[in-house]
Order: structure tokens, then sequence, then C-alpha cells
């Protein structure tokens, strides 16, 4: 009875187990057409990444020489950028559909581990006859063929997203260098247009301010002017060292004459030698901010944790950029280099616009940059860790997010390395306009103006440039000389197409002008009696009382009443007329006579 049982039961079961086959075969090929399916999608997702790593080596290996160049390469960055993350999204959406085929692969290589497949010679034994035997081989063939090339496909597809996904980690990698190299190029660039710019404009103030004054020059005077001006071209601020005084030579001879300018450059804004002078005058940092800058708060503020830097690429703002920032030397006084922290902080905020990108560091990043010349602020990576340069980056701590604000907004906060005692608005030096943040002031201590001697003692309060040779720095003029001066000044008023024979005598720097003979000629055949002799220490000079020369006076037996000239006309002939390379670089001047 139990073996006509069996040999019931067995067919039975076989079929049973054959249908089970079958519908787990069916499921597999099923599975394998969605990888099919899949794997013709995985094939556009890596055509895109190809194209894209062509991209990117495409503008690894390019150079750019304009803004403009650099700024659609930027452009084509974000475009590319773009890009990837739509292949990195369809490359993550595969990776979710994967893990559902992942998990039958997985029940499957369960199922071959318990059950490795049955011996033949059992299935014969168990089987119902020859053709029950014959069909279940060929069912178990089919499930197991199936369920191998299922788990091989499978696993080729987990291969290939994994390598996938490391290109498209390696490629965003690459975008990411490419972007800064480009963005530090772009920043260079801007760097050097931006420092060029300044210079230009600079000059540019200073010849139309003379032309103001002096009509009817030649192209070759104002060159000469511009050799002048260029040859005075020191550091605008004090930088990491005080540079010393340089001492007035013995003239030699006498009378002996020099005119001396009081302050350098631009004398808008903070004075470094100011701000020293009055922390050695026990003013704190934030006095001495309100008494640079007109009406502005000076406190906390929200400031970028990174900044772009021409030529450096993108680092800390505080711990880095601020810290390597070489305007004042760092033995300085605490209140002072706390001052000039402050002030560089908020001028780099100002300079890249920072307040219109609070909340969006990343688009501040890749769309503004600083440079590191004294056209917007230097900038010495070597100081960010130098020993010497302790007590400074003390001070950017102790102010760490102070900034200067008008209206709720950083400043453009203007400094410069000396005023000459008092401070000047924008528009007096040539500039466009004033911003109400900037004030003209006094600069002046009870011992004095706190850049003089007593106090911050700047070698640029008050000084000669230049000397009146091609080469060399001394600066003494005879009283020939000086009566030539005057004498072009007398003929320049007389009539400004005079002008033109004005430059120097010495052919210096251009052509070289009428001599002083042929002047006092000129004079006396138009009716104008030159100087003659000067009286000894018959020169007078006017002040304003608000940071100009005004006048100056010369004495002669020719004018023994004097004659006066307007310090901004004598100043514009003397720049034009002088020997060699002496100029008066700004508007408050005087002569000393020995």
């Amino acid at each position: 009875m139990f073996k006509k049982t069996a040999h019931f039961l067995l067919p039975l079961i076989i079929l049973l187990a054959i249908s089970i086959s079958s519908v787990r075969a069916d499921d597999l090929l099923d599975i394998q057409n969605q990888i099919d399916q899949k794997n013709s999608l995985y094939w556009q997702t890596q055509q895109s990444l190809d194209q894209i790593k062509k991209d990117i080596a495409y503008l690894s290996s390019s150079i750019y020489s304009t803004a403009a160049e650099a700024e659609e390469a930027n452009k084509k960055v974000a475009e590319i950028s773009s890009e990837l993350s739509k292949v990195e999204d369809d490359l993550n959406s595969k990776k979710n559909e994967l893990r559902s085929i992942v998990e039958i692969r997985d029940r499957q290589i369960r199922q071959f581990y318990k059950h490795p497949g049955d011996n033949p010679l059992e299935l014969f034994i168990n089987a119902g006859g020859f053709s029950d035997f014959t069909q279940g081989m060929a069912f178990q063939k089919r499930v197991l063929g199936t369920s191998k090339g299922i788990i091989e496909s499978v696993n080729k597809e987990v291969i290939q997203v994994e390598k996938t996904r490391k290109e498209i980690v390696k490629a965003k990698a690459e975008l990411e260098a490419l972007a800064n190299d480009i963005n530090s190029q772009l920043a260079s660039l801007r760097s050097n247009y931006y420092y060029s710019t300044y210079q230009q404009s600079s000059l540019s103030n200073k010849l139309t301010g003379l032309q103001n004054e002096l009509q009817n020059l030649t192209s070759k005077q104002q060159e000469l002017l511009a050799a002048k001006f260029a040859a005075s071209g020191n550091n605008q601020t004090v930088g990491d060292s005080a540079p010393p005084s340089e001492p007035l030579p013995n003239p030699g001879f006498s009378p002996a004459y020099v005119f001396l300018t009081y302050g350098y450059p631009h004398r808008v804004g903070m004075s470094q030698y100011g701000a020293y002078g009055r922390a050695k005058a026990g003013q704190s940092y934030g006095t001495i901010l309100h008494a640079y800058y007109n009406n502005v708060s000076v406190g906390g503020y929200t400031t970028p944790t990174r900044i772009n830097v021409a030529g450096v690429g993108i680092i800390p703002f505080e711990d880095n950029y601020l810290k390597g920032i070489a305007e004042m030397p760092s033995y300085w006084s605490m209140e002072a280099l706390k001052a000039q922290a402050v002030a560089a902080r908020t001028y780099a905020l100002a300079y890249t616009s920072w307040a219109s990108y609070i909340g969006n560091e990343g688009a501040y990043l890749s769309q503004r940059s600083i440079c590191t010349s004294t056209a917007c602020q230097v900038y010495n990576a070597g100081k960010v860790t130098d020993p010497a340069a302790a007590r400074w980056r003390q001070a950017v701590d102790a102010t760490r997010g102070v900034v200067i604000t008008y209206g709720g907004v950083p400043i453009t906060s203007y400094y410069a390395s000396t005023a000459g005692g008092y401070t000047m608005l924008p528009t007096e030096i040539g500039w466009s306009y004033n911003p109400p943040y900037l004030k003209k002031i006094r600069d002046f201590g009870p011992s004095g103006a706190y850049e003089g001697p007593a106090y911050g003692n700047s070698p640029w309060y008050h000084t000669f440039w230049n000397g009146k040779y091609c080469g060399g720095t001394f600066p003494w003029l005879n009283k020939t000389e000086v009566s030539d001066l005057f004498n072009a000044a007398l003929l320049s008023q007389a009539n400004s197409s005079y002008n033109q024979y004005l430059s120097p005598t010495d052919g210096c720097l251009g052509p070289a002008g009428w001599s002083g003979t042929q002047i006092i000629n000129k004079l006396n055949q138009i009716g104008i009696a030159p100087v003659g002799t000067l009286v000894n220490g018959g020169i007078l000079i006017g002040f304003d009382g608000a940071g100009s020369t005004s006048s100056i006076t010369f004495v002669s037996n020719n004018y023994p009443g004097g004659k006066t000239f307007s310090g901004s006309f004598f100043r514009s002939v003397f720049n034009l007329r002088a020997l060699g390379r002496l100029v008066i670089l700004t508007s408050l001047y005087d002569v000393l006579i020995r």
C-alpha cells in the first residue's frame, strides 16, 4: 500500500516542483527584460557622462586671456555642473530600481546555497517514469540556467553602477578644481584690470587737475608729467614695514630752496599714521574709526566664512585672508592695529559687495573676488603664520566680525598712509563723488598733527619727492632755478599758449623746453617784468586752514610788493617746469629756505 501511494505521489510532487520552477523561471525572465531596458537607459546616462568628461577636459586645456573669456568659461562650467547633477540623479534613480532586482538575485543565491540542485540519479529513481525524469531535468536546467544568467547580469549591473558612481565623483572633483582655477584666473584678470584702471584713474585725476590750471599742454608734456608722478609711486599704504624717513641732504650752497609736500597719496578716509598717533595718545580703535568716518556704526556684522582672492583662490575670510593683510606694521600700537583690522575687513566686504549676497555664499564666492595689490588691499599669505605678525593676528581675532556700516551696509573704508594733517573729500582730489560716510577733518592733537613728529611721525607727513637730476634724490634748488619757476608762472599766466614751451630745460623726461633766458626774453617782449632778483627769504606761503596751500607769493627787486599766484596754479607750473623728477604731490605744500 505504501509503495502504491509513493508511486502515485512522486509524479505529483515532481509535477508541482516543475510548476513552481516554471513560475520562478518566468519571473526571472521578466526581471532580465527589466535589466535589458535599464541597460539601454543606463547607456544613455553613460553617454552623457562621457560628454561631460570631454567638456571638462576641453575647458581644462583652455587659457583665458580676457575676463570675457573666463566669464564664458564659468558659464560653461555651470552648464556642465547642471548636466552632471542630472546624470547623478539618473544614476541614483537607477540604483533605487536596482535594489529590488538585487534582492531577487540574493534570494536566488541563497536558494542555490541551500539547494544546489537535485542529483540526476535521485530524480530518475523518484520519477514516475522516463518521461517524467526527462521533463524534470529540462525544467531544472532551465531554472538553473536562467537563475545563473540573471545573477551574472545583476552582478554586472551593480559593478557598472559603482564604476559610474566613481566616475561621477571624480568628474565632480575635476569640475570643482576647474571652476576654482577659472575663477582664480578671472580674479587675477580682474585684479590686473582694476589695478590698471586704478593707476590710470589716479594719473588721470592728477593730469586733469593740471590741465585745469595749465591749458595747451602738448602730448609730450602730458607724458612727462605722467613720468614724474610715476616716479613717486611708492606704496599707497604703510605696508608691513614702515619706511624710514629720508633726511634732507646738505644743499652745499645758500640760499637753497626745497618744496615739501604734506601727505601721501590720496588723503581720503583713515590716515594710518594718524590712527597710529591717536592710539599712542590713548584712543581706542572705535574712537579712531569714528574720527575718520562720518555717522557710522562700528559693531558686529554677518561676515562670510570664505572669500575669493585673486591668484590665491577661495580661502577662510577671518582666519586666513584678514590675517594675511599686509597694510600696517605688526609692532604698532594694538588699538591702531584693531582700527586697521576693522577697516580692512569692512573694505573687503564693500569691495566684493558682500551685503548683496548674504545668505548665498556660493554665488558670492563664484562671482566676486578681491585683488591682492594696493588697488584693493595687500594680501601676503606668509603673514598668516609668521611669528613676527602675531600681534596683527591678535588684533584680527580681537575684532572678529566687527565692521563699519552706514545705513546697515559696510562702507568703502578708504585709508592711506598719511593725510598731511588734513583728510580730504573725494571730489577735492578729483574723484567723482563724496559718499556721506567720508568726512574732512583737521587731524591734530594737543601737540600737533597725529601723523607728525609728536605722535605717529610719518615719513610722508612733510617731505620732498624725487630729485632735480635724472637720477638720485637731491631736491634743493638754487635762487636762479626758483626764479625760473616763477618766471614760467608769469608767462603761463599771461597766455596759456606758452605752456608748450615750459617743459624742464634738462630733457630728462622728454624734449627740453625753453631756457630761462628765452622765458625772460619773451616776458620782456610781451611787456611783463621778469622776477629779477629774489629777496632773501622772499617766498610766502598761504594756507586755507582746510588742507590746501591757498597761495604762494614771491618778493623781488622787480616786485617789491610781491607777486601772488594761487597755490594750485603754481603747483601745476612747478610740476611741469621743475628739473628732473621733482614734483609736489598734494594740494598742501610749502617751501623750506636755507
